[in-house]
This record gives structure tokens, sequence and C-alpha cells, in this order.
């Protein structure tokens, strides 16, 4: 593969490779900075006392924090032939994220499907990786790209 797919184009992309992100481990800054982004201060979330008291036993990482965790880790700042996500599908969280976790995650490109000449949409599962290697997150996306040669018009 290209590598990433969120640093390639439609035409460089092949189903079946993988590309897995840098690690970054989870702060309690996250939880209160995405707390404060999304105006979201569930309890769970940001109560120690309240979390302490349910089965998680502490604050659980927001998922969609994580989600929004994905995109950046595979997306770098780099060009792109992404030009629209096209839908997100199947979210399973699979298990919790704490403070203090370590996580990365891995994309793999499950199908192409050309739209024209130029664009197509590309379908990757996404598996975010806690430290010893579990899955805590499951998606597949759904991207709109362009192929490298529409990308440089």
């Amino acid at each position: 593969m290209a590598g990433n797919p969120w640093q390639s184009y439609y035409d460089e992309l092949v189903v079946g490779e993988e590309y897995t992100s840098i690690a970054r481990t989870i702060t309690e800054t996250d939880l209160v900075a995405y707390a404060n982004a999304t105006g979201c201060w569930f309890p769970l979330h940001t109560d120690r006392e309240f979390a302490e008291r349910t089965r998680f036993g502490e604050p659980v990482v927001q998922g969609t924090f994580l989600l929004g965790l994905a995109e950046g880790l595979l997306f770098t700042n780099r060009p792109s032939g992404i030009r629209a996500n096209a839908g997100i599908d199947d979210v399973s969280f699979e298990r919790p994220v704490f403070v203090g976790d370590t996580v990365r995650f891995r994309v793999r490109v499950l199908d192409t499907e050309d739209v024209d000449e130029e664009t197509g949409i590309v379908t990757v599962e996404i598996r975010g990786l806690k430290e010893d290697g579990d899955a805590f997150l499951e998606y597949e996306n759904r991207l709109l790209m362009v192929t490298r040669e529409a990308a440089d018009e």
C-alpha cells in the first residue's frame, strides 16, 4: 500500500493492506478539554466520585473523543486524496478506555468503488488498540477520495 489511507490517493490503495498509527497516552486534560469543547459533562466521564460507584470504578474516556482521536492520529496534516467523510458504520466500543491508557489505531482497506474516472469511495475498517493489543473500538469508515492526478489539477 502507498501507506496510510489518510495520506494516499484513491488510485494508490489496495484492498487488504493495513496501517497502524503512532500511539498516544490519554490524559485527564483530554477528558476535560473534550467536555469543555462539546458541553457534554456526563458524570461517567467527568465526575470521579460518580464513576467510582459504577462497574468501571473510574472515569471512562468519551467514545466520541476516541473516534475523533482515531482521525487525528491517522491523519497527520499531509497531502491526501480524501475529500469527504462519506459515512461511519457499525461503531462498536468493545471495552472501556481510561486515563493513562496508551492507544493506537489500525486501519485496513476493505473495499474500493469507482465513482468516476477521478474519484472513488474507499471503505476502511478502523480498530482502536490498547497497549496490550486488545481492541477497544471498531468501526467502518467510507471516504470519498480523488486520484493523485485529479488532486494535482
